[in-house]
């Protein structure tokens, strides 16, 4: 099939395909209590749906990519969903928790070929600016599933009990399942080379070897890392050093979410007057800084509600727009294996940031300053990534429109 842009699914459909992924994730968190009251299980071991679904987005979506390359866009995003519906319904109807945690690491990786196969997609389709351009509007997407997915979740799990999220997931999934069998053509340009199972690893050393590659998926990490780090701790320092509420920090947390939304929407917008290099760049250094003054306002001077959020608000619309062109930066220098890059630079992406939960929590000593403190070195390591990431040119050229 010949690739031209009008053949792109709508970039909203790849938005809420990849945005399913976080929201599978995180609709099942208000009910965790519900879940341990009818297991008779302790809080620690509910957890465990989240660890799994973590997880299996983590293993599962390297397999993707390369299954993406191997075996076409199309058939690999259907069984996917497909995947994710059958493990969504057996989660909804589980014995024993177990099994439900067992089928919460399914249903992640079934739901994981969404963020792997849309970025490929745009790969294969789009000018290296139209790559970072839409990359923006699925940022936007998957930036409000973490808004929407527990408001749905506690409605859901008040109403009719902790398994209708299970169904409603499932539904989820099934609407964008047929709205890809009606809408969705097969992207991989025609005579690629077919990757060999032995071509894996093969591959990966070649990515792995890529200033571009390594440069743009650690600067997705690093971003990330802003975002974990403080969501490590801000619950708990919020309620003890300012008396919060949960309901009132989850507006903060809410409004932070939107903040990434509204920053992948200027993204978009200035990409295409300035181009993807200039924003981002522009970003990056506008980060570095934004870092420095939540660091100088939280240990030198006194942390307050204003000195944290003011700034970190700043750094979360700031990650919006940062977020979209690095994501396409690690698919772009290697167009033949797109879909393996794009696996591997989401799972390595998910690793650096995950492990700035651990950090946060190592760190925090009951003060925020040593949190700023991290965060300012997130922001550093994502210039100091991106100025990698800029040392090779992207000469591979892009598809023809």
């Amino acid at each position: 099939m010949a690739n031209a842009e009008r053949e792109v699914p709508s970039v909203w459909l790849l938005g809420v395909a990849s945005g399913l992924s976080p929201f599978g994730m995180a609709i099942v968190v208000p009910a965790l209590g519900s879940v341990s009251e009818r297991f008779s299980a302790d809080f620690l071991s509910v957890q465990f749906l989240v660890s799994a679904y973590l997880l299996g987005l983590s293993i599962a979506q390297p397999a993707c990519g390369f299954l993406c390359d191997r075996y076409g866009r199309r058939p690999i995003m259907l069984v996917g969903f497909l995947v994710f519906v059958a493990a969504s319904l057996l989660c909804a109807v589980a014995p024993t928790l177990e099994l439900l945690i067992a089928a919460r690491f399914v249903q992640a990786a079934g739901v994981s070929v969404g963020t792997v196969a849309s970025r490929a997609i745009l790969r294969d389709t789009r000018s290296a600016d139209k790559v970072a351009e839409g990359m923006s509007y699925i940022a936007a997407t998957m930036g409000l599933a973490p808004v929407v997915a527990p408001i749905a979740g506690g409605v859901l799990d008040s109403a009719t009990g902790y398994a209708w999220i299970f169904v409603f997931s499932a539904a989820m999934g099934l609407l964008v399942l047929v709205n890809m069998l009606m809408h969705l053509s097969e992207t991989l340009p025609q005579g690629t080379p077919q990757p060999r199972w032995r071509d894996w690893l093969v591959s990966y050393g070649e990515l792995l070897r890529s200033k571009k590659f390594v440069g743009s998926t650690l600067v997705f990490g690093f971003v990330q890392g802003t975002f974990f780090s403080f969501m490590a701790i801000g619950a708990a320092h919020f309620a003890t050093a300012f008396g919060y509420s949960s309901s009132r920090f989850g507006t903060i947390w809410g409004l932070m979410a939107l903040a990434y939304v509204l920053g992948a929407w200027i993204g978009a917008r200035t990409t295409r007057a300035y181009g993807t290099r200039r924003v981002v760049s522009v970003s990056v250094l506008l980060a570095v800084a934004g870092g420095a003054v939540l660091a100088l306002l939280n240990v030198l001077g006194e942390s307050s509600p204003t000195t944290i959020l003011l700034p970190l608000g700043f750094l979360m619309t700031l990650s919006g727009s940062i977020t979209p062109g690095a994501m396409a930066g690690a698919i772009q220098a290697h167009p033949v294996i797109a879909g393996t890059a794009s696996g591997l630079s989401s799972a390595i992406g998910l690793l650096v940031g995950g492990l700035f939960t651990i950090l946060a929590g190592a760190v925090y000593t009951g003060a925020f300053g040593p949190i700023a403190l991290l965060i300012l070195g997130t922001c550093l390591a994502t210039a100091a990534s991106w100025w990698l990431a800029e040392q090779e040119p992207l000469s591979a050229p892009m598809p023809q429109k």
